[in-house]
């Protein structure tokens, strides 16, 4: 809407007398899910600041020890490490062998998964810049570095209604190393996706040296137990005086939403209505491969004399990751 006030001047014999005359330039509509879309924006930005901070308290208070709260994924977003675990079918061949065992179904899908050949990781993972693949990926690719194993095997695990989580420890024979834990009806089991090998917690054998981490969907546990070998261990993290979370409570489960946002202006000096809306189909910004993705726009209009307009146009779409 713009709105032009005009006053009418004569002699003094005359009165003078002003009108306002309004015209509709158009409309402008704001997408009210893009709106909360870009509130979730926001609490994805709180979410992964907290990470942060915890991961700097917890390195504080033993700076030996491994955690790994934020990575980002091959398309250069920054996730939790919480939304790389979900349940995963396995191969249905590895399935189809053992039908009637299903502690050799594991073992075997153990194998497969120390089977995908390894990539070196990240020199320094304390700098906040890893990237890690999604298990799909990693398998699609046949590759993957320690992480990406444990999370593939993790997600197996979970296909079978197994209660698994990813371990970031360190191995008296390969350094870093993540493991996987099982809690089975008496005791944990420590797997390590690079040999495929199965250990139990009070294995002497097994070449774990330290347990510093754990992660799931939910959330990320800190090991802040002065004894963090595999036998001292206490692996119950429900315990805060022996685990200290990342995320309360209250808001675990919870999938937090990121949304990537994509946007520009455009300016340019006002002559009819149907010239903005030609600009802006021209940019190709409603052309979006995802069908979730929505837009948001903004309009404002600068007058200047003589009734010259320059209009700006703010044009962005919002493309929502699970």
């Amino acid at each position: 809407m713009m709105t032009e006030k005009h006053e009418d001047h004569c002699l003094k014999s005359c009165s003078a007398h002003s009108y306002i005359r309004k015209n509709w330039l158009g409309s402008i509509v704001f997408p009210f899910s893009a709106l909360l879309q870009q509130s979730e924006f926001l609490d994805q930005t709180e979410v992964l600041q907290r990470a942060q901070i915890f991961k700097k308290n917890c390195k504080a208070m033993f700076p030996n020890r491994r955690i790994i709260t934020t990575v980002f994924n091959d398309e250069g977003i920054q996730f939790l490490v919480t939304r790389y675990i979900k349940a995963l079918n396995p191969p249905q061949q590895l399935l189809d062998i053992f039908l009637h065992n299903s502690n050799a179904t594991f073992d075997l899908i153990a194998r497969f998964v120390s089977l995908i050949p390894f990539m070196p990781n990240t020199p320094d993972e304390n700098d906040g810049s890893d990237i890690w693949m999604t298990s799909e990926r990693c398998i699609s690719l046949a590759i993957g570095n320690k992480e990406e194993h444990a999370i593939l095997l993790c997600n197996f695990f979970l296909y079978f209604g197994k209660q698994a989580l990813v371990l970031l420890g360190t191995s008296v024979l390969e350094g870093h190393v993540a493991y996987v834990v099982t809690q089975e009806t008496n005791e944990y089991l420590l797997w390590n996706p690079s040999t495929g090998q199965c250990y139990k917690q009070f294995d002497p054998f097994c070449p774990l040296k330290s347990v510093d981490c754990l992660f799931d969907d939910r959330n990320v546990w800190f090991n802040i137990q002065q004894n963090n070998t595999p036998m001292a261990v206490f692996f119950d993290y429900s315990k805060e005086s022996f685990w200290k979370q990342l995320l309360p409570k209250n808001v675990q489960g919870t999938k937090v939403q990121s949304i990537q946002v994509t946007g520009f202006p455009i300016q340019m000096p006002y002559t009819d209505v149907q010239s903005i809306i030609d600009a802006v189909y021209q940019t190709g910004i409603h052309s979006a491969e995802f069908p979730q993705t929505e837009f948001a726009l903004a309009v404002y209009i600068h007058p200047y004399p003589n009734n010259i307009l320059s209009v700006w146009v703010y044009l962005a779409s919002l493309v929502p990751h699970q």
